[in-house]
């Protein structure tokens, strides 16, 4: 038996996605329950995975269930946890009863329904955004559920359907503190999900929200991988930036390519209002400043996000406003405050 019924998944006036969402003026886009967030098309991310392993030629799946699992841990899962008797511990029914209420949860962010085979180890997950991404999001409230270590397996179809498999192993529970949801000053945004069933959507088409933090430590670990040469940079070499940086920037642009809309940014105005739809709206970051648009385009901005993504859609609307192809100048990187440039590298043929 699903333990998420279809026929239970109910439609909303308005999505409950938006009523858990907070605008931070210093951290971006806040979920109330998971912290910092960034909203991101479905189709977008999945492009954005393909290209970063075709350009490091390698399968970088396991890096993001690590990744997630990573983040999740430290989540507080009270609200779901099961309700302790004085004398006992929760019985297995009551364990299956608060799964069943976080696995509906879960696809309120856009996650696939799971589906229990043989409880605990053994799960089926229909309409997955990423296996690999969600994996650890299972794994981690499996284990906060048993109290156990888990290791995880899957497969999937590359489609609709996968199916993951745990298995206990002797290793101690990650006791991580709990991740504190700090918002500080906030301001009014709107929000833009549709209406509608659990899965969010904008115009129609699937969103998510991931952690931030989650990109964090799947970009970092991405500097295990052997060095790469980059034969033709979007970024200008300095001690600032590393082949890392490249190819994650060079896969966001490559995501973006699938996106057939031109973008007009010739002015400080059209830039700060493609700015506030495409990049803060999201919870990618915040515009701070940008000149000389007779020349060069310099722009500082805050990065809630791996920088390198941000700067590849950036260069992604500038190329299309300007039919040219652009290079980019890394000038200074302070925490979350980044100021680059763009220059013309010769016209697209």
């Amino acid at each position: 038996m699903p333990i998420v019924n279809k026929s239970d998944i109910g439609e909303y006036e308005v999505h409950p996605l938006v009523q858990r969402m907070i605008n931070s003026n210093s951290n971006g886009i806040i979920h109330d329950e998971i912290g910092n967030v960034f909203i991101t098309k479905n189709e977008w991310l999945l492009h954005f995975i393909e290209q970063l392993e075709s350009l490091v030629d390698s399968t970088l799946a396991r890096r993001l269930a690590h990744s997630s699992l990573s983040y999740w841990t430290k989540i507080d899962y009270t609200e779901w946890a099961p309700k302790r008797g004085v004398f006992r511990k929760p019985s297995v029914k009551q364990k299956i009863q608060s799964f069943e209420k976080w696995a509906q949860h879960r696809t309120l962010i856009g996650r696939g329904i799971v589906t229990p085979i043989n409880w605990p180890y053994s799960f089926h997950i229909e309409r997955p955004l990423m296996v690999s991404l969600e994996v650890g999001e299972i794994c981690s409230f499996l284990q906060y559920l048993l109290g156990k270590s888990l290791r995880y397996q899957w497969r999937d179809d590359g489609g609709s359907n996968a199916s993951i498999t745990f298995e206990e192993i002797n290793f101690p529970i990650n006791d991580e503190k709990v991740n504190t949801i700090q918002v500080g000053s906030r301001s009014e945004f709107t929000l833009n999900i549709d209406n509608g069933i659990s899965w969010p959507t904008r115009d129609g088409l699937p969103i998510n929200v991931i952690p931030t933090e989650v990109f964090f430590e799947f970009c970092s670990t991405l500097n295990e991988l052997p060095s790469i040469k980059i034969d033709d940079p979007l970024i200008e070499l300095n001690e600032l930036v590393n082949e890392i940086d490249h190819i994650v920037c060079m896969a966001s642009v490559n995501a973006c390519s699938y996106e057939n809309q031109r973008y007009l940014i010739d002015d400080y105005d059209q830039l700060k209002n493609w700015f506030k739809n495409r990049i803060e709206s999201n919870g990618y970051g915040k515009l701070n400043s940008a000149s000389d648009f007779d020349t060069d385009l310099s722009i500082n901005f805050e990065s809630y996000i791996p920088w390198p993504i941000v700067t590849g859609i950036i260069l992604d609307a500038w190329q299309r406003n300007n039919g040219m192809l652009g290079l980019i100048s890394l000038n200074s990187i302070n925490q979350k405050n980044i100021q680059i440039s763009i220059k013309s590298r010769r016209e697209i043929a």
